[in-house]
């Protein structure tokens, strides 16, 4: 079982600290995520008008229609949206989320009468 964490920002302002960026809050995140969750999180930062984006349609649609940054997107659905990366918010979410993932093995077939 494993959980896809999405973070998209803003690239940094000219001058602006580098611990001062979304990217250093998402990595933040990313350490939290992985000290608890190892390798059963798979994480990506992305800086919004990247050429990364062109992968996050859906993420590009909700900002074209007015949604704040950042966007935090658990495996596929954005959960977050605008404010402050809240890091105990995710983990919350990412633990429901692999907690709640059913495991189906391909060679199981159910019975139909």
């Amino acid at each position: 079982m494993t959980c896809d964490v999405l973070i998209v920002g803003l690239p940094p302002a000219a001058g602006c600290p580098s611990t001062k960026t979304w990217r250093a809050a998402a990595e933040f995140v990313h350490s939290r995520l992985a000290e608890r969750f190892g390798s059963a999180v798979r994480f990506e930062y992305v800086d919004l008008f990247s050429p990364e984006m062109a992968r996050f349609a859906e993420i590009e649609a909700l900002v074209a229609d007015g949604a704040a940054l950042p966007i935090v997107a658990i495996d596929g659905i954005a959960r977050f949206v605008g404010g402050k990366l809240h890091a105990s918010a995710i983990e919350r979410e990412v633990a429901e989320r692999l907690a709640t993932a059913v495991h189906v093995s391909p060679h199981t077939k159910e019975r139909v009468s």
